[in-house]
């Protein structure tokens, strides 16, 4: 089955369209020679709706992939079908070289396209701007970088990084926006490249191959930067890199998604949980308490990781946050944190969406040598989701 590319406008190059930690994923993957093959299963949590950009998805894993060749498959719903939150919309079945760099353009189309058709509304700029601004404000000096390419159409990548690097954004993670104001995308390493390598080590010591296998692999002036959520240790995962690398690792990126609760959160239950340990009485404000308590990165799940940190002499690697950060509200409730539990807490932060859109996300949920022998490895929290009325929209069939 193929698919009308050419009713597409696409460019001839989709790299510069692409965040910088997925070209970096390939060069590692090509260094260390794995090139498994994988199901990944792609979402959208706002809904229900009907979903668009679903024929210019496949179009993209068409034309910058050798999918149909190697007898790849791709099942999907048809443009403008009915959707329900968080519903499998597109499994993808290919070796991971192939795909791995085209997730920033299939998730964007699909983002901005159910969004636009939903909502009725596409991108305002000086909302981007004013946004980020108020972001950037509430971060007090920090490091904010722009992360939102694969929540809108890569055409309009460009166009969208300007405007938020005009409201103090400082980096971005593609070519093609960082572009805009004379600098190249950021990137370090990203889930997909922990599951590939949970799959070849186990999921035990994906995180800390992952690191080393990068900071084997690519350029020493790039910040050696963990992802270090992907299985929920993110405490215990990051002491490992750090004993690995020790001071030419940057820090951790806490990324803990919203159906996890962070390593170390569960010993700050409430404020009287966290005055034993602290010390002191904590009053934490009624309207910030979402922000301290619960699922995702938490103001006690991120002091839980700095504590650590500190205890074992790491008082000097940095924490990066990401993962709903373009509220300003949640910037603002961590800074005032900072004053309440008088601990620095985070260095830098990767803010995506600085305008509302029904962001799709991937996720690999199996990993093979080949089709036939798939087994299921995923991001902790993220399983697989199987959907009855997805049909093979391109590439052979089983």
């Amino acid at each position: 089955m193929k698919t009308e590319t050419k009713k597409f406008n696409l460019p001839e190059n989709h790299q510069p369209y692409t965040d910088k930690y997925f070209l970096r994923t390939r060069e590692v993957l090509e260094a260390e020679r794995i090139n498994p093959w994988v199901m990944a299963q792609v979402m959208i949590r706002k809904g229900p709706g009907r979903v668009y950009g679903i024929d210019e998805a496949l179009a993209i894993l068409e034309k910058y992939s050798s999918l149909t060749e190697k007898s790849g498959r791709v099942y999907a719903l048809e443009e403008g079908e009915n959707y329900a939150p968080k519903e499998t919309l597109m499994l993808i079945e290919a070796p991971i070289q192939d795909i791995v760099e085209l997730e920033t353009m299939y998730l964007g189309v699909l983002s901005a396209e159910t969004t636009k058709a939903n909502d009725l509304r596409g991108i305002n700029l000086n909302q981007v701007r004013e946004n980020m601004a108020v972001v950037v404000r509430a971060a007090r000096e920090r490091h904010v970088s722009y992360f939102g390419a694969r929540h809108w159409r890569y055409d309009e990548d460009a166009a969208i990084t300007e405007a938020a690097y005009e409201g103090g954004a400082s980096s971005t993670s593609t070519d093609t926006g960082a572009e805009t104001f004379g600098q190249k995308g950021i990137g370090t390493t990203p889930h997909i490249l922990e599951n590939i390598m949970a799959w070849k080590y186990g999921k035990e010591k994906a995180v800390l191959e992952t690191l080393l296998a990068f900071d084997k692999h690519i350029d020493k002036e790039v910040p050696r930067i963990i992802l270090c959520d992907y299985r929920n240790k993110e405490i215990t995962d990051t002491l490992a890199c750090a004993k690995a690398l020790g001071n030419r690792l940057w820090g951790p990126r806490i990324d803990t998604c919203g159906e996890n609760i962070g390593e170390g959160a569960l010993e700050f239950l409430d404020e009287r949980k966290l005055e034993q340990i602290v010390g002191r009485k904590i009053i934490v404000p009624q309207e910030d308490k979402k922000y301290w308590f619960g699922r995702g990165v938490t103001i006690t799940g991120v002091y839980a990781m700095r504590k650590a940190l500190n205890e074992k002499s790491y008082s000097d690697i940095k924490v990066a946050l990401s993962s709903g950060f373009a509220d300003p509200k949640k910037v603002e409730a961590f800074a005032n944190a900072e004053e309440i539990l008088e601990t620095k807490l985070f260095d830098m932060l990767g803010v995506g969406q600085v305008f509302k859109s029904r962001a799709a996300k991937m996720d690999i949920v199996a990993v093979g040598e080949t089709p036939k022998d798939f087994i299921p490895i995923s991001k902790t929290g993220r399983g697989y989701n199987p959907n009855p009325r997805l049909k093979l929209r391109l590439g052979g069939r089983k």
